[in-house]
């Protein structure tokens, strides 16, 4: 396990109250970094600060990302702080649909929280980041770099995440802030226990996901979470607008 020290740092992680996001907020605390933790749901951003120990440290950031207006609610929780070293753009919605189901409505669900809320929320954050010449960590997908069927609408939203990576590296560079994106395979999270739970047979699904990828598991949220540090740190100062695959293997082939 690398060490990291995040001491007297500040980070703001979206969709942290469960899942990847959460890995994430927790790896950022355990350095030392002063966290804002930001969900849809006051009470569910409230038990995982509550998860994590509690502090002053730890901060409530909730918001619902749909919107501009909540990604601003979202940024003014870090605002007194004065400065953001680490942003997360980890926010998601993955609903799958296959073309015929998919209409306006699933389209701007999958648009608005996936992509539009990044933006927005870098927007928002950019007198802090340049404050403190921070780097933004966009979590894209493995479906950002590739494609399955019947998951047009995320797979769109994950490619154009991956291309705003770009943009606003590009943009932002002159400001020293730096923009990654981290594209990873699947996770194993409550969403991804969920999901195998409501399906017919659950283990025959869970064996899926985990063959799904070459290396024939899946990923821990921390491993993922560690290279979100990594990101954040001198090791990775001359990296910007990388898209990074970390996915066992299956955006380079099938066994």
């Amino acid at each position: 396990m690398i060490a990291f020290d995040f001491t007297g740092k500040a980070a703001l992680v979206t969709g942290a109250a469960r899942g990847l996001g959460f890995a994430i907020a927790q790896a950022l605390h355990a350095a030392g970094a002063t966290v804002a933790l930001n969900d849809r749901e006051a009470d569910s951003v409230a038990a995982a600060i509550e998860r994590l120990g509690g502090g002053p440290r730890l901060l409530a950031a909730p918001a619902d990302l749909a919107s501009a207006a909540g990604c601003a609610r979202a940024v003014a929780a870090v605002a007194p702080l004065g400065r953001l070293d680490l942003l997360v753009n980890n926010a998601a919605v993955n609903v799958e649909k296959p073309i015929a189901l998919t209409d306006d409505a699933h389209w701007d669900l999958h648009l608005s929280v996936c992509l539009k809320a990044a933006f927005f929320t870098v927007q928002g954050a950019l007198p802090l980041l340049r404050a403190a010449r921070g780097s933004v960590v966009n979590i894209a997908s493995e479906l950002g770099l590739h494609a399955i069927a019947d998951n047009v609408a995320y797979v769109s939203a994950k490619h154009g995440l991956v291309a705003m990576t770009r943009a606003l590296a590009i943009e932002l560079a002159p400001d020293g802030i730096r923009v990654n994106a981290l594209c990873p395979g699947t996770l194993d999270t409550e969403l991804m226990r969920d999901c195998a739970a409501a399906s017919p047979d659950p283990a025959a699904s869970y064996a899926a996901f985990r063959a799904y990828h070459p290396l024939g598991r899946l990923a821990s949220p921390a491993e993922i979470a560690g290279f979100v540090l990594t990101l954040a740190t001198p090791v990775a100062a001359f990296m910007t607008g990388a898209a990074l695959a970390i996915d066992g293997g299956s955006t380079a082939g099938r066994r």
